[in-house]
């Protein structure tokens, strides 16, 4: 077999080989476990990601010579792995068109422009915003941890109540407080979201990662005002917490409205809406679901789900949710022109990484988020987003 076709065989293999685990990775993030035994795997997996194709690279430079003529070389090492890589480099291709297909389907549900582009590292000195950790990984060629954008969306719903048309709600999720972004960074991107003067606030997620930034709650989150009220839910970093009641307890404190594993009705623009938290799978689902009334005087309620992870899209559309809010996969962090994202923490891959997507009856606004344990975005910026209900004809 000619050598430019070997080599380029490799390579495909090569992009197989990463299109099935960063997949790998993806499916085992989205599991309830122990978060310290999701960081062993995902050490686990990056080791087996980057040491695999050198491995192969050694084998085929200075291992035995293949005969490529022969059908049984075909079977055997190291050709019968490629055979694996090259179905899911095919799955992946085939993947990326149903992405494309999400988006141009969605695009029918939403129209999105951006209000604000705020670049951090021009208006502060960073030594006020993040730890040295932070700072250094900011220098990283593209890296946009500190520019995070303030984008609009009008989501057209096709059961809206004419009530509330041209409601406003800000989304905002993962904010991931660490310790390695200082207070002064999220005071001035909830300002920014106060800003805003939506009439409703929530909040997808991901909120605290150490005990000891439980106590910033006042100086940041507690800042936060809607005339409806700010909601939040927790996720699966919230579980790191060694007593996540005590997390739940200060921001209900600070005036935020707990979500997690419940519903309730209250009124917007004096019209009941039901909002409702799903912090599935690491914590609980909405309890006693079906209790939940459908019409008030004989006018349906519109009903509202906030969920960490946007996996639970399936959920709430067979239980009649008209929106969706969720936060979780940070648009992947990383993406690729072209490509798109390449690892998302959902049993989906990238498909939900980040935007609008719609399953009847339910439209579902998946936010990439503020912040993240790891450092890095490309091409992904961190955003606010506030969202305006419309009524699609």
């Amino acid at each position: 077999m000619h050598s430019l076709l070997v080599w380029l065989l490799i390579l495909l293999a090569l992009a197989g080989h990463l299109a099935l685990w960063s997949r790998i990775h993806c499916f085992f993030h989205s599991l309830p476990w122990k978060q310290t035994v999701i960081d062993w795997l995902e050490l686990a997996i990056m080791i087996i990601t980057a040491v695999t194709p050198i491995g192969f690279v050694a084998y085929f430079l200075w291992g035995p010579p293949l005969d490529w003529s022969s059908r049984a070389v075909w079977l055997e090492f190291p050709l019968i792995y490629f055979w694996a890589c090259w179905t899911a480099l095919l799955v992946a291709c085939g993947l990326w068109v149903q992405h494309r297909y999400d988006e141009r389907h969605a695009a029918n549900y939403f129209t999105s422009k951006t209000l604000a582009s705020i670049d951090l590292t021009r208006e502060f000195d960073l030594a006020e915003l993040a730890t040295p950790v932070v700072r250094l990984a900011q220098r990283f060629p593209g890296n946009q941890i500190f520019q995070y954008v303030v984008t609009e969306k009008e989501m057209f719903l096709p059961r809206l109540p004419a009530a509330l048309e041209g409601v406003t709600i800000t989304h905002l999720s993962d904010l991931h407080l660490t310790g390695e972004f200082l207070p002064p960074f999220y005071q001035h991107a909830l300002a920014a979201a106060n800003d805003l003067q939506s009439e409703l606030m929530v909040i997808s997620g991901d909120i605290f990662d150490k005990d000891r930034c439980i106590a910033w709650t006042e100086s940041t989150l507690g800042r936060l005002s809607a005339p409806s009220g700010v909601h939040f839910v927790l996720g699966n970093h919230d579980t790191r917490l060694s007593d996540i009641a005590s997390a739940r307890v200060e921001l209900k404190s600070q005036g935020l409205i707990d979500l997690g594993g419940r519903w309730l009705q209250t009124n917007v623009r004096d019209t009941p809406i039901i909002l409702a938290g799903d912090e599935a799978p690491w914590l609980s689902t909405v309890q006693d679901i079906d209790a939940c009334p459908t019409d008030e005087n004989g006018e349906r309620i519109f009903r509202l789900l906030v969920a960490h992870t946007p996996d639970r899209l399936h959920w709430g559309a067979a239980h009649d949710f008209d929106l969706i809010l969720a936060g979780h996969n940070h648009g992947g962090q990383i993406r690729l022109p072209g490509v798109g994202p390449l690892i998302s923490p959902s049993r989906y891959g990238v498909r939900y990484a980040s935007g609008v997507f719609y399953e009847a009856p339910s439209l579902m606004h998946v936010s990439r988020g503020l912040c993240g344990t790891f450092p890095l975005r490309i091409r992904c910026q961190p955003e606010i987003t506030r969202l305006i209900l419309r009524r699609k004809g």
